[in-house]
């Protein structure tokens, strides 16, 4: 039979289990305890590197700060600045190519073949025939008449070497074409063409004849097309240098003037031919007959 535990048992139990409970409650402590002290270490330590880390950034900046950290390298540096300005090639004005914008530089250059102060462009040689010289302005409208009726027998004697002939592209009429300069643009366009071959010269005179404007002239592209087309030949650049300005301006027309009193003029070994020029076959028979 079971019998409940007297007030000496209960004494006892109470003894033992009073000190347990004590030394739990000790115990409970402990760990807050270390947990409160382990925050305040972690909160030094970190107060201690924020210090170190703001005092490095400010010994950082003042070591930084010297002249060597103001100057970038490229503004020091000029050639990275304006590398134009220090070469002497592109700055050279005696040696830069001319363009649309700026105009020719005058300097006189002579077609090939040609010798200095020769007026003339030489487009057959003859051993025994005789000399012809014809002078003619692309803007002279009884030169265009002039081309229509002898053309043929001029070209015709000069390409089976019948006579020595010379050509004189006069710029005579520069001042009368709207605006001024005509003549010498198309002469120096008929230059071109010779230039790269010489018998590209009669095709060239006979389009520009056949194209011939009145006061007003032609643009330039309009004289590049005529002559490019009849010849087959690229003178654009060699007309937009004016290549041969100075030579018809310098050499052609000073001798012109000189030697005939006006376009067209022909001369059959020095002597002016005085027969009908308006009626064909006389130039020829002239000439045959010298």
């Amino acid at each position: 039979m079971l019998r409940s535990p007297g007030a000496e048992a209960w004494s006892r139990i109470r003894r033992c289990s009073c000190p347990e409970v004590a030394m739990n409650a000790r115990s409970s402590r402990t760990p807050l305890m270390l947990v409160i002290g382990g925050a305040v270490a972690c909160l030094a330590l970190v107060v201690l590197l924020v210090i170190s880390v703001t005092v490095g950034v400010l010994v950082y900046r003042d070591g930084g700060s010297g002249p060597t950290r103001t100057a970038g390298p490229v503004e020091a540096d000029p050639v990275e600045t304006d590398p134009v300005e220090t070469d002497p090639i592109e700055t050279d004005p005696a040696t830069a190519t001319p363009t649309e914008d700026d105009p020719p530089s005058g300097e006189l250059v002579l077609p090939p073949g040609v010798a200095e102060g020769q007026p003339y462009l030489e487009l057959s040689s003859s051993e025994d025939g005789p000399v012809v010289d014809v002078y003619r302005d692309f803007l002279c409208p009884p030169c265009k008449d002039f081309q229509r009726v002898h053309g043929d027998d001029l070209v015709g004697l000069a390409l089976q070497n019948k006579i020595t002939f010379g050509v004189h592209p006069r710029p005579m009429l520069d001042d009368t074409s709207t605006p001024p300069g005509y003549s010498s643009r198309a002469a120096n366009a008929a230059v071109c063409a010779y230039a790269e071959n010489p018998e590209k010269w009669f095709p060239a005179e006979i389009a520009l004849f056949e194209k011939q404007p009145g006061d007003e002239g032609l643009p330039d592209h309009e004289i590049i097309y005529i002559v490019s087309e009849a010849t087959g030949l690229d003178i654009g650049d060699c007309f937009t240098d004016g290549e041969y300005h100075a030579w018809l301006q310098e050499v052609v027309e000073p001798e012109a003037r000189e030697a005939v009193s006006g376009t067209p003029a022909v001369l059959i070994d020095g002597q002016p031919f005085t027969g009908d020029m308006g009626r064909s076959g006389t130039l020829k028979q002239a000439i045959e007959e010298a």
